[in-house]
């Protein structure tokens, strides 16, 4: 699964955090009892007038227990019948015992309330009754005689089920076909099992290592299509009613119960074939609706390709005989599901078109990458528990950048993957904190293990294991790990071993190292280290790690970091006279270790030489070095900053940002380093990541800093970012303001972007022909700088729309809330309460996020959301978007007191919300208190929930 909406330059202290609070959802393994072999299960969503789902499941398994109880999952599902029948213990013996009508059976059911009955099963029958437990999300079945271990038996279960409308399940949404009309409204369908609402579906075995085959047999009215993990196999007609049908479809590989699929639609699709390695083709189809296939253009031309680089890396090919990729209406925006043969994508993550920018393309890539990359990893080879789900996102999110880098070099893959490494550094240094194998257990819920650590840390965990131990041996161990697991589930250790021995084979690491050892130093604690490099006028090099924490701050009672704690850590470096940024140049020169968390290199680098360490971050720590070197590496970046490549002097200036922050080092130390920016057109990424730090310092400086050489400083930081560059900027976005810098305020820029709005207004350009690069920039800075002429014409652009909003109406809904002027914000804030705009939930929500987000206008926003709290706790209907309103509020703001405002709130409301959005809402304010205090002259004691 993929959630990728992080790509926003929003203030620096964002940060995602996760709590420790106990699971409401029942995470305990099953009693082994029986082991699923095989479902066979019969599916009828009725989707329209009295929306329900009818199902049955047939569940071979054999027996591991001598028992006259058999316990399953399942949660929101009505059992009307079970039945427990003893089968052979051959498979296609087995096969043809006790077949069934299923779906005339289901359907008499679900349109007539008739349970069918079969004389034949009813009288071998060992069910002798069932009893369902909501609260755990199980249901037993007595059985009349005990099981005989190793025997086979098939479980027989009609039931009842729910049809959703949020994202689990079997869930529904709408949309339209037209923009305007009541009349043209559509409904799909479709199913979101991961993590654990398989058992919401069917009743099974929900957990990833229980792992088995399905076949799928659905119903629906004719005028639906029916898409599941595998080809279809037929369609008949229903025996009982009229214009529906049944489609089966062929039996899936051995797979977790949590990667079955089904989507029910009417929408059309585009398709390629892929040639695989296998020497099978693969058929690819893309769908959407009939007027959007044209936006399915760049996922067409992308997908084939990345297969065969996945393919090739692998060594293992493509496992199924089609693969189908639908971008969904009514899924989570920036959501994306790796179900094997049929990944599902909300649309803003599949769909690219005239007017998507360079940066949301790049994440429509990724994400496509990572899906299909998880067709292995996860798929193939799946995670022994949820605790462990960190090694396939952490893979996938890995081959993300790997992947683009040689099928799509044009897009901004550097930018996506440093942008998510820089988020989860900053998430990770916090005391609340969990680790990488942190048990799912701890979480408010499992689908809260699935967080920029999992994610961003689990990438650069397995970048680092890449690094040290070098391409040759991390490539072979991944193969040996497919193809020894293949089918079946492995933990994270069961990969670090192979590792270990493919590095032991290619002498990258001695034989009294071993990589599970030391990556656990970096999996079970929360963290990282912070690596001081000085060097002494001998030209010794004094290396030496502690944790990245706060320099002045105390350890807080409830960290989970102690400060005695210390990693393997791998030092890699490079030098002004010895340039080395290669992947191969990536292998460590040292080492340190909790025994030796400290050591001394004799040097031969001049004094007037820069060193650096960690280049192109493989490794995950930050370095701090001695003012000289750091003085250096910033006359380096003066004279020809190209000398030190993109990802290595983003990483250089993230760390500077940081540490001052943090009070390690002086502000001075990023000052000089962004001083080369005022003479260069090029970094845009690091011109807006240090834009964000500056502007966190500036929101400190309205509400408490009085010292006027701090005051000073960051004017002169502004300056750097925002000062007119030569003529040559000019020149570049002379025809096009998108390739200026919109977002700096560069004035070339900026009036170009006002021109092109004069354009729109006067209907000689339409919004949806602009040509233009990065138009969410571009049209952002006409709003901000624009004035009422070019608000007016963005507010009748955005007050008609239907339930699925045009891509350039939702970029021109984006580009409003950039608004500096208060009026305009509480008139879009208040939009939701006009009875003639129709505005659906999930736009509301992003105008309100984004609007807290603002510094010109979050005051506004906040007041808003306080005030008519009622009002949208009815509306969104749903508490955890309520919570990451008020989240956001706490990761945004200034000021101290107004943490205390919101923490107020929260008390007060806390019964509105779920236990685990109070202490993630907590979490954040007590996490920003600590950065804020830090920052302050004047520092407060943090005020612990």
């Amino acid at each position: 699964m993929a959630i990728k909406n992080l790509i926003v330059f929003t203030c620096w202290w964002s940060l995602t955090t996760v709590f420790q609070v106990m699971a409401n959802e029942n995470l305990e393994p099953l009693p082994v009892i029986v082991t699923p072999i095989h479902y066979r299960l019969t599916l009828l969503p009725v989707l329209e007038d009295n929306p329900r789902l009818c199902g049955h499941v047939w569940i071979d398994v054999k027996a591991r227990a001598e028992t006259n109880l058999i316990v399953l999952h399942a949660s929101d599902l009505t059992i009307i019948k079970a039945i427990v029948l003893p089968v052979s213990s051959d498979a296609s013996e087995r096969g043809n015992q006790f077949k069934s009508e299923d779906g005339l059976m289901v359907e008499n059911f679900c349109f007539a309330t008739a349970v069918y009955h079969d004389t034949n099963a009813d009288d071998s029958n060992i069910a002798l009754d069932h009893h369902a437990d909501g609260q755990k999300q199980l249901s037993s079945i007595l059985l009349r005689e005990v099981l005989k271990k190793g025997a086979y038996y098939r479980i027989g279960l009609l039931y009842t089920g729910n049809i959703y409308e949020a994202n689990k399940g079997f869930f529904r949404a709408t949309y339209e076909v037209g923009n305007k009309s009541d009349c043209c409204k559509r409904t799909i369908a479709a199913t979101q099992l991961e993590a654990i609402h398989a058992r919401r579906l069917f009743p099974c075995i929900d957990e990833p290592a229980q792992k088995a085959t399905f076949q799928l047999m659905v119903g629906h009215h004719f005028t639906l299509k029916a898409i599941n993990n595998m080809p279809l196999k037929s369609s008949t007609r229903m025996s009982t009613v009229d214009n529906w049908v049944w489609d089966t479809f062929d039996t899936t590989p051995v797979m977790s119960t949590y990667l079955l699929a089904c989507v029910l639609t009417e929408f059309n699709h585009v398709e390629t074939t892929y040639h695989s390695i296998s020497g099978k083709d693969v058929a690819v189809r893309l769908w959407t609706h009939q007027h959007r296939l044209g936006h399915l253009d760049f996922a067409l031309n992308l997908i084939p390709k990345a297969l065969n680089k996945l393919e090739n890396y692998l060594g293992v090919p493509y496992s199924l005989p089609k693969l189908d990729v639908v971008a969904l209406p009514g899924y989570e925006e920036g959501k994306a599901m790796e179900n094997w043969g049929l990944i599902i994508h909300s649309e803003m993550n599949l769909l690219v078109d005239e007017t998507t920018d360079d940066i949301d393309k790049s994440i429509v890539g990724a994400t496509i990458v990572h899906e299909l990359a998880h067709q292995w990893f996860g798929n193939l080879v799946s995670s022994t528990s949820w605790d462990d789900i960190w090694t396939n996102e952490g893979l996938t999110t890995l081959f993300e950048s790997a992947i683009l880098e040689q099928v799509a070099s044009d897009l901004e893959y550097e930018t996506v993957m440093l942008v998510f490494l820089q988020e989860v550094m900053r998430s990770d240094l916090l005391s609340t904190q969990f680790a990488l194998s942190a048990p799912a257990s701890r979480y408010p819920s499992v689908d809260e293990k699935f967080d920029v650590i999992a994610y961003a840390k689990g990438a650069a965990i397995f970048r680092m294991a890449r690094s040290f131990v070098g391409e040759e041996a991390f490539q072979s161990a991944i193969r040996r790990y497919l193809n020894k697991y293949q089918y079946a589930s492995a933990n994270s250790t069961d990969l670090w071993n192979l590792i270990n021995q493919e590095a032991r084979r290619t002498h990258t690491i001695s034989g009294r190292m071993n990589v599970a050892r030391i990556m656990k130093t970096w999996t079970q604690q929360p963290g990282y280290p912070l690596i001081h490099v000085h060097r002494s006028k001998n030209g010794i090099m004094h290396i030496s790690q502690r944790p990245f924490k706060n320099s002045d701050s105390p350890p807080k009672e409830n960290a989970t970091m102690a400060v005695s704690v210390s990693w393997w850590v791998p030092i890699s470096m490079t030098n002004g006279e010895d340039l080395k940024f290669s992947p191969k140049d990536r292998l460590p020169v040292a080492w340190l270790s909790p025994r030796k968390p400290s050591m001394e290199l004799q040097g031969t680098i001049g004094n007037n030489t820069w060193v650096l360490v960690n280049p192109q971050v493989g490794n995950y720590y930050r370095v701090n070095y001695d003012r000289r070197n750091w003085d250096l590496l910033a006359e380096q970046l003066m004279r020809n900053h190209t000398v030190i490549p993109f990802v290595t002097r983003s990483q250089l200036v993230d760390d500077a940002f940081v540490m001052g922050h943090a009070k390690i080092i002086s502000y001075d130390v990023a000052l000089e380093l962004i001083r080369y920016l005022s003479h260069t057109n090029d970094d845009v990424l690091i011109r807006r990541m240090a834009q964000s730090h500056i502007q966190f310092l500036e929101g400190i400086a309205a509400n408490s800093i009085q010292n006027p050489d701090k005051k000073k400083m960051i004017k002169n930081m502004s300056s750097f970012i925002t000062r007119e560059r030569k003529s040559r900027m000019a020149k570049m976005s002379a025809g096009d303001p998108g390739r200026g810098d919109c977002d700096s305020g560069d004035h070339q820029c900026v009036n170009k972007a006002l021109l092109l709005f004069r354009d729109f207004i006067d209907g000689t350009i339409q919004p949806r022909d602009d040509r233009s690069a990065n138009t969410d920039s571009v049209w952002c800075a006409a709003v901000r700088h624009g004035s009422q002429p070019e608000w007016n014409f963005a507010w009748n652009t955005t007050t008609s729309y239907g339930d699925q909003m045009l891509p350039e109406t939702r970029k021109m809904l984006k580009a409003m809330c950039c608004t500096t002027d208060s009026i305009h914000a509480k008139q879009l804030l208040t939009r939701v309460l006009h009875p003639n705009i129709k505005q659906g939930p999930k736009e509301t929500l992003m105008i309100m996020q984004r609007l807290v987000k603002n510094p010109s206008v979050r005051q506004v926003a906040v007041t808003f959301i306080l005030s008519n709290w009622d009002f949208l706790d009815k509306y969104f209907k749903n508490p955890y978007v309520m919570s990451e309103l008020l989240t956001a509020m706490a990761k945004h703001s200034y000021s101290i007191e107004e943490l205390e405002k919101v923490k107020a709130f929260v008390v007060n409301h806390s019964k509105e919300l779920t236990s685990g959005g109070v202490s993630r809402i907590m979490a954040a304010i007590n996490n920003n208190m600590e950065w804020l205090e830090l920052a302050t002259d004047d520092p407060r004691a943090i005020v612990e929930y």
